[in-house]
């Protein structure tokens, strides 16, 4: 839906008060992802210290809402390294069809992705998972197609080793490890997915992801699919299924917009988040891996002129690897 016609819907249900009123729009993916817990927060905040009414519209997919974002349609999304990348480019999922419009405002944080498993699994390893049924398609999700290829290379795996069943996004994929229809899955810890599967195969231990390999021939060979690192997580209440220290493979997430967003509006939403860390975290815990100190990295997407205006000022531009 175009700002306009959500400005204009707000003046003619609410009368001439509302006439200054504009609802942005913040694209996630579907409820129960960190995409959406993260950008519900952004938009809480934002509304808290901006005044800036943002609607966290979830959709089926990053794929689906960032042809949107291109063209104005909406304002914002989170979106991943993999994705705004191919997007920007035309490349991947987006092949011909390049989103030149889109434009990066910060790091929120690295997404943290895992292989999951039932806890009474004989699987340790990613290695151990060949010839195991997994989810994969994702037509719903088209990044997941990388990040699980990721993932997979890391134990020295492609899909063609593994059994894969169709499905149309993670979050739904992991529903089939509960209903017995695959055995492992690709997921992010710390999403409200896991505690559900969690609960559900109680009978079993409940879940368990597995440690990706920290050699380095294995994180080359992850590093060569997707830009991305690994990140060590401890046991702790909000991170279920991680039972030992435990490497997931983390890669940035950003907050996007588009050129046509207000460069004095850009600025000011940098600003509040740089300095919203802790408003953040007591609203979702995966902002625990927010770093105010490093909200920029090199790449080739560009970043909006309002961002790089606040980054100049802090010293955290030029953007560094």
């Amino acid at each position: 839906m175009r700002r306009a016609v959500l400005a204009l819907t707000t003046l003619l249900v609410a009368g001439p008060a509302a006439a200054q009123t504009e609802i942005f729009v913040y694209g996630t993916n579907p409820q129960g992802s960190l995409a959406f817990t993260s950008g519900a927060a952004i938009a809480k905040l934002l509304d808290e210290k901006l005044k800036i009414q943002i609607r966290v519209q979830p959709m089926a997919g990053t794929s689906t809402f960032i042809p949107l974002l291109d063209r104005n349609e909406i304002n914002f999304g989170g979106i991943n390294v993999d994705e705004v990348h191919a997007s920007y480019a035309g490349t991947s999922a987006f092949e011909g069809k390049p989103n030149r419009n889109i434009r990066i405002i910060s790091i929120i944080f690295p997404l943290p992705l895992g292989v999951l498993v039932a806890a009474d699994s004989p699987v340790k390893t990613i290695a151990d998972i060949k010839g195991t049924r997994i989810p994969a398609g994702y037509p719903g999700q088209t990044a997941a197609r990388t990040t699980q290829a990721a993932l997979l290379a890391n134990g020295g795996l492609t899909g063609a080793d593994m059994k894969e069943v169709p499905a149309v996004n993670q979050l739904v994929g992991t529903e089939f490890l509960s209903q017995g229809r695959v055995d492992v899955v690709t997921v992010g810890v710390g999403v409200a997915q896991v505690q559900k599967v969690h609960a559900e195969l109680s009978a079993r231990g409940g879940v368990r992801f597995l440690s990706i390999d920290t050699a380095p021939a294995a994180v080359a060979r992850m590093q060569a699919i997707l830009r991305s690192r690994p990140i060590l997580y401890e046991p702790a209440p909000a991170n279920v299924g991680i039972v030992s220290p435990t490497w997931i493979m983390g890669y940035s997430f950003f907050m996007t917009t588009n050129d046509r967003t207000p460069d004095d509006l850009v600025y000011r939403i940098t600003k509040v988040l740089h300095e919203g860390h802790a408003d953040l975290l007591a609203t979702a815990p995966i902002f625990a891996r927010f770093d105010p100190r490093k909200m920029t990295e090199k790449g080739d997407v560009p970043y909006h002129p309002g961002a790089i205006k606040f980054f100049t000022e802090i010293g955290q531009w030029p953007a560094k690897d």
